[in-house]
């Protein structure tokens, strides 16, 4: 029995074992993600569009283009690629993706004995059995992958967004926000804040479907829905500048969806001229820890252009992370 592996740089994947190496240390990565990298590779001559990755890939077309964001900044996170500046699983603009690495020509492993089955890991294993659910959050079950998430990373992440996906499915709103937390909490572990923070904004919005506003669950809760309803826009962005949290203002403002934002830089929706100023302001207040208000020139893909003024500063969170966040006032430019 053999298996493909691809080359590429410091990385390696393995696809029988479902392995990605970097600089020789094993990174963990889901099944979706590790299919989406493997499919993007073997295609890389090619863009490859979001309907056909939900098509071949996911094989749902249902589903939101956005659990394709989540899995591309997972697959980017596994081969230590910049989502600031992708050299390699790049995003192109209002078509797809692209793989435009050059791997090595794909090696064979070998020198497995004939007639014996490879040993599976448990993650694996586990992705195999049928998760069962009850219409309401089944506290045994998320003990479990709980205590499971403190015994094995890569069987957790992948019994989890099997779980996820089921409870998705079947509209149970509860267990999949149980299930967001746990993900947030293995990936703040594996130091991937920006995918933590992105399974918290996902209990966030599911908390929000369950309650109007005026039923805050917390004070976080509260706080969301105030953002949510400023009429100015509002982002918050991650040190890597990867946005976090976005209000329905700003999202109106640049003309996409919340789900397609998150995770991403100003350097996917806007002109790069444009991204790097934002990019150096925001540097600038992350170094010195200062408020700034400036004026800036806003194209979004979609809608005319704005000047707006926009003032940042710095925003600490319970854990004592930093974020930077950003509220604008926007005027047409005519």
């Amino acid at each position: 029995m053999s298996g493909e592996i691809f080359v590429f740089g410091r990385c390696e994947v393995r696809v029988a074992q479902r392995q990605v190496l970097l600089e020789g240390h094993l990174r963990p990565l889901e099944p979706l993600p590790f299919d989406l990298l493997v499919y993007l590779i073997r295609w890389r001559h090619q863009v490859v569009t979001k309907a056909r990755l939900l098509d071949e890939v996911w094989r749902n077309r249902h589903l939101g283009e956005a659990v394709i964001s989540v899995a591309v900044q997972k697959a980017r996170l596994a081969i230590g690629d910049s989502s600031r500046r992708a050299r390699l699983l790049v995003t192109v603009p209002r078509r797809g993706y692209r793989f435009v690495g050059e791997p090595d020509a794909p090696r064979m492993l070998e020198n497995v004995h004939p007639g014996t089955a490879p040993q599976q890991p448990a993650s694996l294993l586990l992705a195999n059995r049928p998760l069962l659910l009850a219409p309401q959050v089944d506290g045994s079950l998320i003990g479990w992958l709980e205590r499971l998430a403190r015994a094995d990373d890569a069987a957790a992440l992948t019994v989890a967004t099997r779980l996820l996906e089921q409870a998705h499915a079947a509209g149970l709103v509860p267990m999949e926000a149980a299930v967001h937390r746990v993900l947030a909490r293995l990936h703040e572990r594996q130091g991937a804040s920006c995918l933590a923070r992105l399974h918290i904004n996902e209990v966030m919005r599911l908390m929000a479907s369950e309650a109007p506003p005026w039923e805050a669950r917390d004070g976080r809760h509260l706080l969301y829905h105030a953002l949510d309803q400023s009429p100015d826009p509002i982002f918050i962005k991650d040190q890597a500048h990867r946005w976090v949290f976005l209000n329905r203002a700003f999202c109106r403002l640049i003309g996409q969806a919340r789900e397609d934002l998150l995770g991403k830089s100003d350097y996917d929706f806007f002109p790069e001229r444009q991204a790097d100023v934002f990019w150096q302001q925001d540097d600038m207040v992350l170094r010195s820890r200062e408020e700034s208000t400036n004026e800036e020139v806003i194209t979004p893909a979609r809608g005319a252009t704005h000047i707006a003024t926009t003032t940042k500063a710095i925003l600490v969170d319970d854990s004592r992370e930093s974020f930077l966040i950003g509220t604008l006032r926007c005027r047409q430019h005519v």
